[in-house]
């Protein structure tokens, strides 16, 4: 028999990635399997025996890996770290994963790192300086990357950067809408925005939808480059600039108002208030669905406008954000109608104390100017709500909005203290039966003498059984007339997802525990997140904070015995 009859033709499967077959080392990448057929065929002859190899199939990839929407997939699901290791994996891997690697950036740092870190150096007074002209290779690197940008979002410390970005953008030698062809969403939410004009000027580009600034300081170059916005940005769905400081309003106003009027696609918009031309165009736009409003003090207001000249129409989200509610109470006086399904107003207490009046009127304001039918939603909320500053407020007081028959949504729990009985509980929630979200306190004040009961808590659940959020203060040590083991006669409410108790009064743990079992059978919990995180931290009772943790606990255990019956 001869030597080659009897080495039989041997086959070999490897897995390889397509750039290690050359260095022969054996590696697989997110289960991406490269196949080798290798034939290798032992001849002999008079003068010796060798081997002939010959590659009878070579199949890189699987067929599925040709896919262009599977590739992509991929990469999305790949997490941050391991992308540039896909990218290096082959060709077909490195467009989809340096796409998604620098899609959305959560700083402004990986484009200064795009240079290389030779061409910056020190001037003898220790400024930053560039050493040498950026070269075309290093901005060819950084427009492939700056190319792919399709969000910015910069929520640290930029002072490490700041002179970086600022040279970087004066020496870009290309046309500035090249910079960030495809950047839609840019988020500015630290201070400094004054010191970064250079780039805003690069990244204010036809295709932006989203803008988010904020605005803690001006100067004449801010203001030039936010006058632009409406010519260079056309495209604006979501326009927010952030302007905290009410001194500010009059001097930025001017120049807000040139740019939302040139806006024509807004559906979401932050402003402070406008000239007369921009709050005309603002109540035109057909687009809009959110607007934020900060108000400023009513005197400081300019306007030829007649009186109640203005409506708000078919908005989803009205906010209002001022320093004291007879301010916004003021603003919704001018306006003829307001039309919006969701209401939030944010005001300060810390200087001006007590506004249990303002509140009063703020709510018979809202029932006069706002569309009965339509109002789903309201939000009432201290901008520093604390356990030092309160509003003290009284049931009455909200007294109009139980007109509000569709009401879905009332939030006050940040807004004020409110001393309150069973039966003016109940009186205020019957008028709203499809209330899904009820959050009317979480902090109980020394100086509140009333407090609801569990009885009040019951007829909360019968008069309004739609409820998912609830958060509200009792005294769970009143148990007169209270069966633990069966509360509510047969009420209860199996779909609440979130119950908040605040420093509700509390002794005995184990009989709390057996009443909110049977009220709320599915609840997994008491959120007590509020005694670590919220206003009770400053109050911190770790007794008080203990009992409901043994609440919890027990209501564990109930759960599980259920489970198992």
């Amino acid at each position: 028999m001869s030597l080659h009859s009897s080495l039989p033709s041997i086959q070999m499967h490897s897995t390889f990635p397509h750039q290690s077959i050359a260095r022969g080392g054996p590696r697989s990448f997110l289960g991406v399997t490269l196949i080798a057929r290798i034939s290798v065929t032992y001849r002999s002859s008079c003068y010796s025996s060798y081997p002939s190899i010959c590659i009878c199939d070579f199949n890189f990839m699987h067929q599925a890996l040709h896919i262009a929407e599977i590739i992509d997939q991929i990469s999305w699901h790949t997490d941050r770290g391991s992308l540039p290791v896909l990218a290096l994996t082959c060709r077909t891997f490195e467009r989809p994963a340096l796409d998604t690697l620098w899609r959305n950036l959560p700083s402004l740092e990986p484009l200064v790192n795009c240079i290389p870190t030779h061409f910056w150096g020190s001037s003898f007074q220790g400024e930053l300086i560039l050493l040498r002209p950026i070269d075309t290779e290093a901005w060819t690197t950084f427009r492939k990357y700056a190319s792919r940008v399709h969000s910015i979002m910069q929520s640290g410390d930029p002072s490490p950067i700041i002179e970086h970005i600022r040279i970087l953008m004066l020496s870009y030698p290309y046309p500035s809408s090249t910079m960030f062809p495809n950047l839609r969403h840019l988020t500015w939410n630290v201070d400094q925005t004054h010191l970064v004009i250079e780039f805003l000027r690069m990244a204010f580009v036809p295709s932006l939808v989203s803008l988010d600034l904020r605005i803690t300081s001006t100067s004449p170059a801010l203001m030039s480059i936010l006058s632009t916005v409406g010519t260079a940005c056309p495209n604006l769905t979501s326009f927010r600039p952030q302007v905290g400081d009410p001194t500010l309003y009059r001097e930025i106003a001017p120049f807000l108002t040139q740019t939302i009027c040139q806006l024509r696609h807004l559906s979401a918009l932050t402003m402070c208030e406008l000239e007369d031309p921009g709050m005309v165009h603002v109540t035109q736009l057909q687009s809009l669905e959110a607007l934020w409003l900060y108000i400023g003090p009513s005197f400081l207001r300019r306007t030829a406008l007649p009186p109640r000249s203005l409506s708000l129409e078919r908005l989803e989200l009205l906010g209002l954000q001022a320093i004291r509610l007879n301010h916004m109470t003021n603003f919704l006086r001018s306006l003829r109608t307001v039309r919006s399904k969701h209401i939030t107003a944010v005001f300060s207490s810390d200087v001006f104390g007590r506004q249990s009046d303002s509140i009063s009127e703020f709510c018979a304001m809202l029932l006069d100017r706002c569309d009965l039918d339509i109002l789903e939603a309201i939000t009432l909320c201290e901008q520093f709500y604390n356990t030092f500053h309160n509003v003290y407020a009284q049931p009455c007081d909200f007294g109009p909005l139980r007109l509000l028959c569709n009401l879905t949504h009332f939030d006050i729990e940040a807004a004020c203290t409110i001393s309150i009985s069973d039966e003016e509980l109940s009186e205020l929630v019957k008028a709203w039966p499809k209330l899904k979200i009820f959050r009317f306190s979480r902090y109980r004040d020394p100086a509140s003498t009333v407090l609801p009961t569990f009885h009040g808590l019951i007829n909360v659940l019968r008069l309004c059984p739609e409820l998912v959020s609830l958060s509200l203060i009792i005294d769970t040590t009143q148990l007169d007339g209270i069966d633990v083991k069966s509360p509510g006669n047969g009420i209860s409410n199996n779909g609440l997802q979130e119950l908040v108790l605040g420093n509700s009064p509390i002794s005995s743990p184990l009989d709390v525990a057996l009443v909110l079992s049977s009220l709320f059978p599915n609840l997994p919990e008491v959120n007590i997140s509020v005694w670590f995180s919220g206003p009770l931290y400053a109050l911190f009772n770790k007794l008080q904070a203990e009992q409901w943790r043994l609440v919890n606990r027990l209501l564990d255990s109930f759960r599980i015995v259920r489970t198992r019956c």
